[in-house]
């Protein structure tokens, strides 16, 4: 089937003899080769400034003839900053969050992102040579062989599609060259022993064929201390390669080949207990979580390291992670029109293996496995720029296929096992060495057809209308059973383990319905299970932009846009939560944002660039996924939220030796109606959920979005002098400021990370030929370790009573050095 699509694709172009590109997203148009920022950056013969040239509406264009919030990070950037990893670049682009919430990463753009599910797309798109990624995962790949990085924020329904309500990631790779040309760069950060390696040679084959070769190597042993296995988490190994090849099939028609592999493993995580009070009433009185554990249950005495100093306890946490890129890509000149093609395949698999309790107690572990396939086929008709107006037109189909399952595994000598025993004798023997055995699949088809205009209607006024066309299908089923540790089903003697974990865990099984009236009771309560559902939707997506440009190099735009992102199914609940049936909250709504823009961008005098963008943004049907304070997920629409505030950026060439660049974002985030939130430990609900006069849940009204600061923002001075003769010595400090934010989605109060700021340093040597380069990074000088994501301990509070918080804090202090050559 994939390789139908893709021949099929392929072989549409060249029968209709109209060229293509077709992508996942908005695909770039060709750019003058280059192994850096050459085909970000042209030189500005009016200013000191370099222009940066960027693909976000699909052409290659100055960044400030774009009605777009736009930041660009090019490979040059990538290296003088010492980028390692595609997070890194969030604490220099205001408005971007990229953070591990559990055991996945989100990326959120003006305090918009997706949670903890498997069955999440992204409200942020990520896009690699316009190829579109949908998963969570897919974020944690090794970026290679960058030309760039695009961040586009605010709705990209037209160009990039369906999903991108929030923003959008555009990476582009570099391109193969005419001339033979190879590069080497190798880096070592001490702290975390952190070896990373990328290479890549390009060049001709022949006069029509060209191509490059890439390779990167990363290898660390981590920055924080495990105490229950002596080494260093999070113990990171990636590899990835990509060959890209350009054919000119004639003159008039490039095909473009691509192959990229990836795969990314890790032992350990990064998360840690901040938090454990003493419990206030019961027979554990005074004691905290940790010591419950010690004191009462016997555990390994790292259990009562329960404040953050970089260590934690977990045992056998791995993580594996392989993704295959194949697309063909297809280029062809009728005339003054371009047609582009772009048929890809992806496949993501992944396994996980969690100390999900996050102690280094025995008490249970979890595993996570799925596999991501998905086809896609896009075709865009590109006209020339005429006088009076311009226009794509285009057409898209996407095919995915997911397969995903998690067990929660309680091994024989799990702590649970006495603690039930003492309640209730017996009942922990029944679950010793089983597991709830969770599967999903999920099946979905989307197609789409787009056209976007640009019309010149005075020389200085341009008005931009845009609309896409989706209709999205979705089916899917998920089951849950209580197996035994090897996945078989249970003995005679545990049959009715699946009422311990309803009782215990709040989860529902398809056994449950074997168990006669108690079984009954709990599926009555939990819900029932196997389930399936499926749904069809279809959306139109307008967008409208106005562009002024009132005096040479000087530009107003105001823009009125719509998006949305799919529904889809919650992998990951363990109950029916707040709703009548497991079936009714199985499915989730569209998430839907219209946003409101007005900005300029002006170059003020010869060497100052100024951008500024002020929007506010509605979204209804928000999809978000709040803990349980148990172990499960589940997934929900919050009615209503409102975002706005003021974006900017400026970069000023002092003198030819001399650069100075900030930018900064205010925002106002506020939920208006989500009555329906989890309740933090110790909070008193607001929400009567069922109307028995007793409240449930939590307000939200009024909170602003986890990780959204006030003010954020960041600063650069670059200074380049020359040193003996031939050589030249670069400076460059940077900080990044952000403001107090809630990291607990639950809004928990000791979960609030205070105003920080982190300082960069960087000296570089090179000669003036730029053939090689040393440079030595001193990255986070003053050690800040601001908390990114703070939780709940799974069961602290549900079967003791504790309030006990785990968290993810960033990397402290980097120093590293690089050393980088040009062939």
């Amino acid at each position: 089937m994939n390789k139908t699509i893709l021949l099929a694709g392929a072989a549409f172009t060249t029968i209709c003899a109209t060229p293509a590109w077709a992508e996942a997203t908005a695909a770039p148009t060709p750019q003058p080769e280059a192994d850096s920022a050459a085909s970000a950056e042209t030189a500005d013969t009016t200013s000191g400034l370099q222009e940066i040239i960027v693909t976000a509406q699909a052409r290659g264009q100055s960044l400030r003839t774009v009605p777009v919030s736009v930041s660009v990070v090019d490979s040059k950037a990538v290296q003088s900053k010492g980028l390692n990893r595609i997070d890194d670049i969030q604490y220099f682009v205001p408005n971007l969050k990229l953070t591990e919430v559990g055991i996945t990463t989100s990326i959120f753009i003006r305090g918009i992102g997706s949670g903890e599910n498997q069955g999440f797309e992204q409200s942020v798109g990520l896009y690699i040579d316009g190829v579109y990624y949908g998963r969570a995962k897919e974020v944690q790949a090794p970026f290679i062989d960058l030309d760039r990085i695009e961040v586009l924020r605010g709705p990209q329904s037209i160009l990039f599609g369906k999903n991108s309500v929030a923003g959008a990631l555009s990476i582009t790779t570099a391109r193969p060259t005419s001339t033979l040309k190879a590069g080497l760069s190798t880096s070592y950060e001490f702290n975390a022993r952190d070896f990373t390696t990328e290479g890549h040679i390009s060049g001709p084959l022949s006069d029509r064929i060209r191509v490059r070769g890439a390779l990167r190597y990363r290898s660390s042993q981590g920055f924080d201390r495990n105490l229950a296995t002596g080494r260093r988490n999070p113990a990171l190994e990636e590899i990835g390669g990509r060959g890209t090849a350009e054919i000119d099939v004639t003159d008039t028609l490039t095909a473009t080949a691509k192959v990229e592999i990836s795969q990314f493993n890790r032992k350990g995580r990064t998360g840690e207990t901040f938090v454990s009070d003493p419990i206030a009433t019961g027979p554990f009185k005074g004691l905290t979580y940790g010591q419950i554990l010690f004191n009462v249950f016997g555990q390994p005495d790292n259990v009562l390291d329960e404040k953050f100093d970089g260590r934690r306890a977990a045992i056998g946490e791995t993580s594996r992670n392989r993704l295959e890129t194949y697309s063909l890509g297809l280029d062809w000149k009728l005339g003054d029109y371009t047609l582009k093609s772009l048929s890809a395949f992806t496949r993501l698999k992944y396994y996980d293996n969690c100390d999900c309790d996050f102690t280094g107690a025995n008490i249970f572990t979890a595993g996570f496995d799925e596999r991501f396939d998905q086809t896609s086929q896009e075709i865009r008709l590109i006209s020339p720029e005429y006088d009076k107006f311009d226009f794509i037109l285009g057409a898209y189909y996407g095919h995915s296929d997911q397969q995903y399952a998690d067990q929660i595994v309680v091994p024989n000598g799990s702590l649970l096992i006495g603690a039930i025993n003492a309640q209730a004798p017996g009942f922990g023997n029944l679950i010793a060495d089983t597991q709830a055995a969770r599967t999903a699949h999920i099946v979905g088809d989307v197609y789409s057809a787009f056209a976007q205009t640009n019309i010149h209607v005075l020389p200085s006024v341009t008005v931009q209308l845009g609309g896409r066309y989706t209709y999205d299908r979705k089916r899917a089923d998920r089951s849950l059973a209580i197996l035994d540790i090897n996945g078989a089903d249970l003995s005679a003697a545990q049959f009715a383990a699946p009422l311990v974990y309803a009782n215990l865990f709040g989860i529902t099984s398809q056994n449950l319905a074997n168990l006669g009236p108690v079984g009954a009771f709990f599926i009555g309560k939990l819900g029932q299970l196997p389930i399936s559902g499926k749904f069809s939707t279809s959306r139109f997506s307008p967008d409208v932009k106005v562009r002024w440009e009132f005096a040479p190099r000087q530009m107003v735009y105001a823009t009125w846009q719509r998006g949305y992102k799919s529904g889809g199914f919650d992998f990951r609940s363990n109950n029916k939560s707040i709703s009548a049936t497991l079936a009714d909250s199985f499915q989730f709504r569209d998430e839907q944002a219209t946003n409101y823009e007005v900005g300029g961008k002006f170059s003020l005098g010869r060497n100052v660039q100024l951008n500024v963008a002020a929007f506010l943004t509605k979204y209804k049907d928000l999809q978000v996924a709040i803990f349980d304070g148990i172990l499960g997920y589940n997934v929900g629409n919050a009615a209503a939220a409102k975002v706005k505030g003021i974006e900017f950026d400026a970069r000023w060439a002092v003198t030819p030796r001399l650069s100075i660049s900030a930018a900064g974002a205010f925002t106002d985030f506020k939920f208006t109606n989500y009555p329906n939130g989890q309740c933090y430990f110790g909070q008193t609900p607001t929400t009567d959920l069922n109307g028995d006069g007793v409240a449930d849940l939590c307000s939200y009204n009024g909170k602003p979005a986890q990780l959204v600061s006030k003010f954020e923002g960041t600063a650069t001075v670059d200074y380049t002098m020359p040193v003996f003769t031939g050589y030249k010595l670069n400076a460059a400090a940077d900080v990044s400021y952000k403001g107090r934010y809630d990291a607990s989605p639950l809004y928990d109060p000791k979960a609030v990370q205070n105003a920080y700021a982190m300082v960069n340093l960087r000296l570089a040597l090179s000669p003036d030929s730029e053939n090689w380069q040393l440079a030595l990074f001193a990255k986070n000088v003053t050690n800040k370790r601001p908390l990114t994501y703070g939780g709940a301990v799974p069961l602290a509070a549900g079967l003791f009573g504790s309030n006990s918080l785990t968290g993810i804090f960033a990397q402290g202090r980097q120093i590293s050095v690089q050393a980088r050559m040009k062939f």
